[in-house]
């Protein structure tokens, strides 16, 4: 067997089953070992068996840096599964690109079974391979544009016709631009790896900015989905090039293996996992109890966001509570819109905690069109609660801590979950420093005039002696 990582030679079934077998558990005894040396109990339920390293998330309050490790492990064990399902697929004279199966959750298992059973056939095509040393400038105007069409062609059947925003759209499509960009470019005459590497990425971005003029995604959200799918798509240039150097295949026959992008894409619609999140954040504040709550139930922020926010993201601009008591509204003012909130808790100068009824847009594309068809922008990422908890400390300031839960919908998780929780630290971070000065500086306020008053008490009281 050669190099694991390469997509050169062949591997029968058997072998192909075990090495598979044992790339994919690997996840799951990754989790059971994390699990164990971060002290937290697993969970076990369908997710788990599906998508191992994904379950992380959903086990406790784990730091970013044990998330981007497990997306690294994942992105390695993906990249494995891929190389062992072209081998397979190669043995057994199937196309090639049914690799980007293999990489997917949900779709990978049944793709492993599917190659395991196949059994090896001879290649009886007649086409001839890529000729070494040959260039041929219209193969890699072909490949680009082959790598443009599929990009514009698999976000607008992920978003909206299944309405996912998961591994199909994030993984296997920039696998397969990828594939398909090298594999046009290559199939003439090979142009190198170099050249096809950067092929992939002219490929990978005008479909972004056919993405942007066909008002399908904002240039924000390509930019932050950019090194994920950089990264794939490379890979998938990798596979496309072999498949052109190494097979006798004719262009005709790789066609119906992108067929398996929609397939995965109605697997994810059926299994679209919801993980919850929460965060909580505090701050002391040398005001009274009684100032600080007001400046809970009524705030308006007038401090600039920073640059990630006037990007795009949605961050909080004033709120402010309509009655009293459990059950008065909360209007919460944002840069992409008002969220209606109901509030659940009341307790005057010691808690506040409401629910959303009404949510805002995450974000707001960045786009020459008024209105973008993203549905991610509603719905993917959403807030389900949130408190304020006021502490009297020993020496006399209030410690404010603001609790928040959320859902997010995106996958790979492990990829987006870092961002969400930043955008959100980001904004509680904005409100507990509002609330901080403005009851501070309230508390100023009232104190200059009191001083006043009884300086000007005293030169009365001189004078009249």
């Amino acid at each position: 067997m050669t190099f694991p990582l390469s997509f050169r030679g062949k591997i029968g079934r058997f072998q192909y089953l075990a090495w598979s077998a044992a790339a994919f558990l690997s996840q799951h005894l990754a989790v059971l070992i994390a699990c164990r040396v971060l002290r937290i109990t697993p969970i076990m339920d369908w997710i788990f068996w599906i998508a191992p390293l994904r379950t992380l998330v959903a086990q406790a309050y784990v730091s970013d840096i044990v998330l981007f490790a497990a997306l690294a492990y994942f992105l390695l064990v993906a990249w494995v599964l891929a190389v062992l399902a072209f081998r397979r697929a190669a043995d057994a004279n199937l196309s090639e690109a049914i690799a980007a199966g293999a990489a997917a959750p949900v779709a990978q298992i049944p793709v492993i079974l599917a190659l395991a059973v196949m059994p090896p056939r001879p290649n009886d095509e007649l086409a001839s391979a890529a000729t070494p040393g040959v260039k041929d400038y219209s193969a890699s105007v072909l490949g680009v544009l082959a790598g443009i069409g599929l990009t514009l062609a698999a976000v607008a059947i992920s978003t909206l016709v299944f309405r996912v925003y998961g591994y199909g759209l994030f993984m296997v499509s920039p696998f397969l631009i990828g594939l398909a960009t090298a594999y046009f470019a290559n199939c003439k005459g090979d142009i190198g790896g170099g050249a096809s590497a950067s092929l992939v990425m002219v490929a990978l971005a005008l479909g972004g900015i056919a993405l942007i003029l066909a008002a399908l995604e904002g240039l924000f959200c390509i930019v932050l989905a950019s090194p994920l799918a950089a990264g794939v798509a490379l890979i998938g240039g990798l596979a496309g090039r072999a498949i052109a150097q190494t097979s006798k295949r004719p262009p005709r026959q790789m066609a119906p293996a992108f067929a398996v992008l929609p397939v995965i894409f109605a697997l994810e619609h059926l299994f679209v996992p919801t993980t919850s999140f929460d965060t909580t954040q505090s701050i002391v504040i040398n005001a009274p109890a009684e100032t600080v709550w007001r400046s809970v139930l009524r705030m308006e922020i007038d401090q600039p966001p920073s640059l990630l926010f006037r990007a795009g993201v949605a961050y909080p601009i004033r709120g402010e509570v309509i009655g009293e008591g459990v059950g008065a509204v909360r209007r919460g003012e944002f840069s992409t819109g008002t969220a209606i909130e109901r509030v659940t808790e009341w307790e005057p100068n010691r808690k506040l905690a409401f629910a959303v009824e009404t949510d805002i847009p995450a974000m707001h594309e960045l786009s020459p069109y008024e209105y973008v068809h993203a549905p991610h922008v509603i719905g993917y990422f959403t807030t389900r609660t949130t408190s304020f908890e006021l502490a009297s400390r020993p020496d006399g300031a209030i410690e404010v801590t603001l609790r928040s839960a959320h859902e997010i919908r995106l996958d790979p998780l492990l990829y987006w979950m870092p961002f969400a929780r930043y955008m959100v630290a980001e904004n509680n971070a904005r409100v507990l420093t509002h609330i901080k000065r403005q009851s501070e500086r309230s508390v100023s306020s009232a104190v200059i005039p009191e001083a006043a008053k009884r300086l000007s008490g005293i030169h009365s009281h001189d004078s009249f002696d």
